[in-house]
């Protein structure tokens, strides 16, 4: 255990313990600090104290428990990290309407240095920290995998979260991505409805419950529709629409129906890993997200395809 100590300045006085702590520390939210205030990871002049102490000058802050968490600075950096600006598609009192570039992470991983949707909207709006149930998420009410693009919406406020939340855990939302997978699929439309879990193999990927063998495997409900917009030579571009929010849904799905997403590095056959032109990523794109916001009116968002995804389908085709 490594403690970390902080002498209190001028500067940094005549404020809140949680208050400060949340904004010397860019990717702990202000409620996370209260939890570690009350559970006596956090001490004053080695003293316990509550999380509305008001700190003065000469104070010692001691945290006895703390990951290596990136001090707030005026720039929008993780180490040599620069996070990319972020294009708002939409914002009112109540939610901001993101879309998130590829390469990016929907929220902060104590595992990764990797810029997050996060740290941008803590750059863009602080008070952000305090909103929603996760300290890593702030205020972000669904996820896209960091080599997913397209549309994500984030309240600006609890009641907002809620609101927002309860959509997404009744399925009141409809979530349509666009894909372009390996092979001409048949049929050409259709339902995916294969239960997910957990691999035993691989904790960090997800895997479809089609065998005997799999049976034991805890898993969740998943359904995905999906329609093709057009065929390619060998290709197959798609519209997937998951009805359930499970991790990897639309991914684990199309390469069990033996179809993978083209670029997928995780959910792949490997007879396809040598195609050519190749991919930096998956193809796969939140192109569009209806739902209602919490003035009661339904909206359509939508997210053009990224250009190095425009890129691709026009050099295959050319093939």
């Amino acid at each position: 255990m490594n403690p970390k100590k902080i002498k209190i300045n001028s500067a940094q006085s005549s404020q809140r313990t949680d208050k400060f702590l949340a904004g010397f520390y860019v990717k702990k939210s202000r409620a996370s600090w209260q939890k570690k205030i009350k559970s006596e990871k956090v001490l004053i002049n080695k003293k316990r104290v509550k999380p509305d102490y008001i700190l003065k000058e000469g104070d010692e802050v001691e945290i006895l428990s703390i990951s290596q968490l990136p001090i707030a600075t005026p720039y929008l950096k993780i180490g040599k990290i620069e996070i990319p600006q972020i294009e708002i598609i939409y914002e009112d009192d109540n939610v901001i309407v993101i879309d998130k570039p590829a390469g990016v992470l929907s929220q902060n991983a104590e595992s990764s240095e990797s810029p997050s949707v996060a740290d941008f909207l803590v750059k863009y709006l602080p008070k952000i920290r305090e909103i929603g149930q996760d300290e890593q998420r702030f205020g972000a009410v669904h996820r896209l995998d960091k080599d997913t693009s397209g549309v994500m919406v984030v309240a600006k406020n609890n009641n907002s979260f809620e609101f927002l939340k309860d959509q997404f855990k009744n399925r009141k939302t409809q979530k349509t991505y666009t894909t372009l997978v390996y092979g001409i699929i048949s049929p050409k439309e259709g339902m995916i409805n294969l239960k997910i879990g957990r691999s035993k193999t691989n904790p960090l990927m997800q895997t479809v419950i089609n065998t005997k063998k799999k049976e034991a495997i805890k898993s969740r409900e998943a359904v995905t529709v999906y329609k093709t917009i057009k065929t390619l030579k060998n290709y197959s571009l798609l519209e997937g629409s998951p009805k359930t929010g499970r991790m990897h849904q639309i991914r684990v799905h199309l390469k069990a129906l033996g179809y993978p997403v083209v670029g997928d590095k995780k959910y792949f056959f490997r007879k396809y890993s040598k195609i050519e032109p190749k991919i930096n990523r998956q193809f796969l794109h939140a192109s569009k997200l209806e739902i209602s916001l919490p003035n009661n009116t339904k909206t359509n968002f939508k997210s053009k395809l990224p250009k190095d995804l425009k890129k691709f389908l026009d050099k295959i085709s050319m093939q």
